[in-house]
């Protein structure tokens, strides 16, 4: 067989600051770091080269939410692979999302913590599983999810190889990293942190972006630029910004091809409703609030029918006590907006990842040189403009926001259950059926007192 021969600067591919990163065969590497710091580009790169050298070596990727890998992990290994000239050995497949090095069959499989179950039970069929790339872990809000991954990777009987779990993230909060990885010293650990000034391979442009940043909005910078942890105590969304995430409002089209939603937080003290544009690359753009006190439900559910249908609205999620049955009636919430043409979706109702999704909204971009974010909201949304930087970490657990002062979650509680939901299903074993009020269709069309609904109309929600 003929042998190819590949030549590569790989010093100059992979660049200088991160050689402790490099050489590092420890259990646990983990690289917190600034927008910019070549963090998951210097992994990718680290991953394709070793998978290359080790022919037993199998690697496994996981994010918080399984649809966010094909544009993060998968997108740096095959952009890797390019720059170490070494595409061609790999075959890189979307569904199901799976990268396998064609001569000895090695893998890389794709996971996210939202399915837990899918991530204790991999198995490789050619040499072993040794090697875990968390991205974004900050979002990985539960250290018990992190030990039962931690504690599959065993078993290895090739001695040229190490088991290691290598963990890159955006510090936007102090959470149980810190402490478990960053505040000791042990051999088995390497805890780095890492920033824009550590790549050289920024242009001016880019450097500009963040002096820029450093100037208008020094708290933001420390953390986007400087790589450090965001504040433990005080304001839970420190990264907002007006100038960078809100927008005049914009006149819609309906029919443009982006998907459009609703989701709402319920309470007498308050309604608070807000209306979304998502498009296909699930940037989203937050263009009606309704936020008013002393709503009934059923004047609540009409003033969200108001919209529905016009708007092309698929669905609109709800927080989980909307099912709940009152006491005197024996109905829920969710019949009442029924019984007004509103089928409710379940909202994914998991705190504290809720919040770290709609933080990661929130986190700042580049776009061709431009600092922008996938969350913008029209700046008619004044409530949840004005809440979400009032929103304060609770004592407790510095992961969550606080329930107090009370006022001021309603609107964010909105944005949250549904960037929640957009991102992973509610899980707790929901059917489709369930999404609903706890009507089955059947029974359902039994109610004579109740509006017509087709179920063509009812599956329109679930398009």
């Amino acid at each position: 067989m003929r042998i190819e021969k590949i030549t590569v600067d790989l010093k100059k591919t992979v660049g200088k600051n991160y050689k402790e990163f490099w050489d590092f065969k420890g259990r646990y590497r983990v690289v917190k770091g600034g927008r910019g710091s070549k963090k998951s580009t210097t992994a990718a790169l680290w991953f394709i080269y070793h998978l290359l050298k080790h022919k037993n070596a199998n690697l496994l990727c996981v994010r918080q939410y399984y649809n966010s890998l094909k544009d993060s992990q998968f997108a740096e290994l095959k952009k890797a692979a390019a720059r170490l000239k070494v595409s061609h050995l790999f075959e890189f497949k979307i569904s199901p999302l799976e990268i396998t090095l064609k001569q000895t069959g090695q893998k890389v499989l794709f996971r996210g913590f939202d399915n837990p179950d899918s991530i204790t039970s991999i198995t490789v069929s050619h040499g072993y599983l040794c090697w875990v790339w968390i991205e974004e872990a900050y979002q990985v809000a539960n250290e018990e999810d992190f030990n039962k991954l931690d504690f599959s990777i065993r078993g290895i009987q090739d001695e040229t190889l190490f088991p290691q779990l290598t963990l890159t993230l955006n510090p936007w909060c102090e959470m149980w990293i810190k402490k478990r990885f960053f505040d000791v010293k042990d051999g088995n650990i390497l805890a780095l942190t890492r920033n824009y000034y550590h790549n050289e391979f920024l242009s001016d442009g880019d450097i500009k972006m963040f002096e820029e940043l450093k100037k208008n909005d020094f708290q933001s910078y420390k953390i986007v630029g400087e790589g450090e942890w965001g504040i433990a105590k005080g304001s839970y969304f420190n990264e907002f910004s007006h100038k960078l995430h809100t927008v005049c409002d914009e006149v819609l089209d309906f029919n443009d091809g982006c998907d459009y939603y609703a989701s709402f937080d319920y309470g007498l003290d308050m309604f608070a409703c807000y209306f979304y544009r998502v498009d296909r690359f699930l940037n989203v753009y937050v263009y009606r609030e309704i936020h008013e006190e002393n709503v009934i439900v059923s004047e609540a559910a009409k003033k969200i029918a108001k919209y529905t249908v016009n708007e092309n609205i698929r669905c609109v999620y709800a927080p989980f006590d909307m099912w709940n049955r009152q006491r005197e009636s024996g109905r829920t919430i969710a019949e009442i907006f029924l019984n007004h043409g509103i089928p409710l979706v379940k909202a994914n109702r998991d705190r504290v990842s809720g919040w770290l999704t709609v933080k990661e909204y929130l986190k700042p971009v580049s776009i061709s040189g431009k600092l922008t974010s996938r969350l913008k909201i029209a700046r008619s949304c004044e409530n949840l403009i004005n809440c979400i930087p009032n929103l304060l970490r609770d004592n407790l657990n510095p992961s969550d926001v606080a329930r107090f002062p009370h006022d001021i979650t309603h609107a964010p509680d909105a944005l949250r259950y549904f960037l929640a939901s957009l991102m992973s299903p509610p899980g707790d074993n929901v059917k489709t059926e369930e999404l609903f009020t706890g009507y089955t269709f059947e029974s359902f069309k039994k109610e004579e007192d109740e509006l017509e609904l087709s179920q063509e109309l009812l599956d329109s929600f679930y398009d």
